[in-house]
């Protein structure tokens, strides 16, 4: 009978992973460390195939100290750290390491973007105002830096969906980290068409909005032993 619910939080320092039975109680925690790196003043990225790394042992741990078999593993769910910047391909590859929130060094993005949209207007689209931190200037940064890998990325996500397409091969995010991208229209619940417009972004780069409490796929066999959930 499949009793548990597995759950990973990828973090700033590390991934924590938990498992509850259905009606909630907790019964187990792992945590597994990843690095950040900081090339340059104000810069921060990290390594999404450490993410996945710290996913999959920390399952392994968790299922092992606890002796649940996979099987008995109802869903999958995940949180994650917001407002970064990871370029993935078709196959949830990460094209570079990934521009975490902490970044600040898309400031000159940020400023011409106030040039073709106001900041009250964005504020008013969003609930958040135009900033260097969220996702939508670290993209543009990527735009203008490394356009090669701008124009490779076939999904631009934040930690947690990048982990969830690499598992189901669906690119897909949920309203409260697509807040955390400068671009998400909170009236429509959808991207806002004037801030992409504005931009210049190309939308088709975008994941797909879907409401955290639905399922997003089922794990792909092929990653299911190498995630440790097979």
């Amino acid at each position: 009978m499949k009793n548990y619910i597995l759950a990973h939080d990828l973090g700033t320092t590390g991934n924590k992973a938990t498992l509850f039975v259905r009606l909630g109680s907790l019964v187990g925690s792992a945590f597994f460390a990843y690095d950040t790196e900081y090339a340059h003043a104000g810069w921060a990225e990290q390594n999404p195939e450490d993410w996945w790394q710290a996913v999959c042992a920390s399952t392994a741990a968790l299922l092992r100290q606890n002796t649940v078999c996979t099987d008995e593993i109802a869903c999958i769910v995940f949180s994650g750290q917001m407002m970064g910047c990871v370029a993935i391909d078709e196959h949830a590859r990460p094209l570079r390491n990934a521009i975490i929130w902490a970044d600040q060094r898309s400031v000159e993005q940020e400023r011409w973007l106030s040039e073709r949209i106001p900041r009250e207007e964005v504020y008013c689209i969003t609930g958040h105002r135009l900033s260097a931190s969220y996702s939508l200037s670290k993209i543009l940064w990527l735009r203008d830096h490394q356009p090669d890998i701008y124009r490779a990325a076939f999904k631009f996500v934040h930690a947690k969906d990048a982990i969830v397409a690499r598992l189901t091969g669906v690119f897909a995010t949920d309203p409260s980290d697509a807040s955390g991208m400068n671009l998400f229209d909170l009236e429509r619940g959808q991207w806002s068409g004037r801030i992409v417009e504005a931009a210049q972004l190309d939308p088709h780069k975008l994941p797909e909005v879907r409401q955290s409490i639905e399922v997003v796929g089922q794990v792909l066999p092929h990653v299911a032993e190498e995630a440790g959930v097979a």
